[in-house]
């Protein structure tokens, strides 16, 4: 019983400590938020500025065909996707740009600012406690460092038919060398690009968008019989056409792809 008794007087002693404490450090942390210089001045250096976000523009693909793998790179892919992300992703490396400038001004401001002004007399409150809160509140309401480079990276991977992945290849592409192609994307006569490798990129993505899955659904969809001559894959070897060729602005989409045999695909070429 009597050891019950102590064991409680302990414990009421110790959380009475613990309690005061507590209170102690409140008082010292509102006296440190009401009344220095330096964190009501931080306070209002962060309400003039606001960085922005940073958006993902990476890009990623899979092939199920092992020859569009190996044919398309990174650096194809990139091109094919800026004819139609060119304008977002040209806004984002603006306003990255923009962040690096206002957050080196944040800095310069921020540094002016010194630790230990108060508005208020201290009284008997330790000076040495007050600065090591004001530090730790200080660096709290300091501002993250917002995004200041911009990098994109692009991933292509190869999976088998059934979406099991099992080979991948990736770049990474500074904002210099985006603006580049960008303006390499710009320089063209209405639909057709006049930069050869430019337009040869465009190409062999959009020839890789026809998967092994879709190429097998259109055969499916056309009964595995050739469009033009009626031919079955029992007597001939099937292909699939661009019935718009790519050469000519077409896309590989379902209803511009057809079957035809190899005979007959090769007449066609590049015809409408």
């Amino acid at each position: 019983m009597i050891f019950l008794i102590v064991f409680l007087v302990i414990l009421f002693a110790l959380l009475a400590v613990f309690i005061g404490l507590h209170i102690n450090q409140k008082r010292y942390t509102a006296f440190v938020s009401e009344n220095s210089l330096c964190f009501c001045s931080l306070k209002e250096i962060n309400s003039r500025f606001t960085f922005y976000p940073k958006i993902n523009y990476d890009q990623y693909h899979t092939y199920d065909n092992e020859d569009f793998y190996n044919t398309i790179s990174c650096d194809d892919y990139l091109i094919y996707q800026l004819q139609y992300q060119a304008q977002k992703i040209s806004e984002q490396i603006e306003k990255i740009r923009r962040n690096e400038v206002e957050y080196k001004k944040y800095l310069d401001q921020i540094k002016t600012l010194q630790l230990g002004n108060f508005s208020a007399p201290i009284g008997k409150l330790k000076k040495e406690k007050l600065l090591k809160i004001e530090k730790r509140l200080c660096h709290k309401a300091k501002l993250s460092a917002p995004a200041t480079q911009f990098y994109l990276t692009v991933t292509l991977h190869r999976s088998n038919i059934n979406g099991r992945t099992y080979d991948s290849k990736t770049k990474t592409y500074s904002a210099e060398t985006i603006f580049m192609l960008i303006k390499r994307l710009r320089n063209k006569s209405g639909a057709y690009y006049r930069d050869r490798e430019i337009w040869d990129a465009i190409c062999r993505v959009e020839r890789g968008r026809v998967s092994n899955k879709m190429r097998f659904s259109i055969y499916a969809r056309d009964g595995y019989r050739c469009r033009k001559c009626g031919i079955s894959q029992r007597y001939a070897t099937l292909e699939i056409d661009h019935i718009i060729p790519i050469a000519k602005g077409g896309k590989s989409t379902y209803d511009n792809l057809q079957t035809l045999c190899h005979r007959c695909n090769v007449e066609k070429g590049d015809k409408l």
